[in-house]
């Protein structure tokens, strides 16, 4: 296992691949992340042992947007074992942080967390309008 902490971008890298979403254009399409980004977070993955990288020979034929697309095969990642430990460990880590919390702390945080998602309901709407008049 290794002791480094990884970045959010990392750590959402690992997700994807643990959930099947296993090279850079299928990551890049289901999160925000750009192709650099993923690369090199496959290498540094890499580095650190929790995935192996590859890149497959030939092309791959995909619908993007409603079109169907053929490129070159992406560059790919499989999770290693202690890619699943980190993943594991990363889990129990986050259900410890509330389990420890007091039935009024649990409240006050969920408190928080609806006044999160109202503002930021509230931003997406404003959004929402100003790309509807820009349209």
């Amino acid at each position: 296992m290794t002791d480094h902490e990884l970045r959010d971008k990392e750590h959402l890298i690992l997700q994807q691949v643990d959930s099947g979403n296993d090279d850079v254009q299928k990551i890049t399409e289901n999160t925000t992340l750009e192709n650099h980004h993923v690369t090199y977070a496959f290498q540094k993955l890499e580095e650190l042992g929790l995935v192996e990288v590859s890149k497959p020979d030939g092309t791959v034929e995909r619908v993007i947007d409603g079109q169907k697309r053929v490129f070159q095969h992406p560059k790919k990642a499989e999770l290693t074992d202690e890619g699943e430990q980190y993943l594991e460990q990363a889990e129990t880590q986050r259900l410890d942080e509330y389990e420890n919390l007091s039935h009024g702390e649990l409240v006050e945080k969920v408190h928080e967390l609806e006044n999160r998602i109202k503002e930021l309901e509230g931003k997406f709407e404003v959004f929402r309008d100003q790309v509807q008049k820009l349209i």
